[in-house]
């Protein structure tokens, strides 16, 4: 059944965390998994997971695309933050998914959040390519202005080449109209 609205970050980060979850890749030393305050609808698979794996003090303020940052480097904690960021009407964007942390900063601590964000990217990477009609919105990009209030009813479409095997090609396009496409290639 198609969705009425596009997915948003913090619940695009709690889908791949339950994802994680229930395949026991949530390492046991995490304090909290939390996704983003500044939630925005994705309307396009067209971003670049981003990430921050680091030492910090505390989260005391968010950056404008809700990503934590730490006001100190005293070590007292590990943070695994994660991002997405595209490009909308030629300004660069960020907007966060969400935050990991764990109260341990032992070198052990580190290995263990880094295969937390392996995980996480294979997880993103094959949900998204498992379901691309779900991140295929009128607008191009998170946030977009001029895209349709709220994501209701207007739905992009993705151009794929088929193989001589009959097989969809990975490779492709997304346009934000059925017409689109033919004004494309014709």
């Amino acid at each position: 059944m198609a969705k009425k609205r596009p997915m948003t970050t913090d619940d695009f980060f709690n889908r791949i965390n339950g994802i994680l979850k229930k395949k026991g890749k949530l390492p046991d030393i995490l304090d909290y998994g939390l996704a983003t305050h500044s939630p925005v609808p994705i309307t396009n698979y067209e971003y670049d997971l981003k990430n921050d794996l680091d030492y910090g003090g505390n989260e005391g303020r968010t950056t404008s695309g809700g990503r934590w940052l730490c006001a100190d480097r005293s070590g007292a904690k590990t943070y695994l933050d994660l991002w997405i960021e595209y490009t909308a009407e030629g300004k660069k964007c960020a907007n966060g998914l969400g935050t990991f942390k764990t109260l341990r900063t032992d070198n052990g601590a580190m290995h263990i959040m880094a295969a937390l964000l392996a995980d996480f990217i294979i997880e993103e990477y094959a949900y998204v390519n498992a379901n691309l009609d779900d991140f295929t919105w009128g607008a191009r990009h998170p946030g977009d202005v001029g895209s349709a209030p709220t994501g209701v009813g207007w739905r992009g479409v993705d151009v794929h080449v088929i193989e001589g095997s009959g097989e969809k090609s990975k490779w492709g396009y997304s346009c934000g109209t059925m017409e689109a496409p033919t004004v494309r290639c014709f």
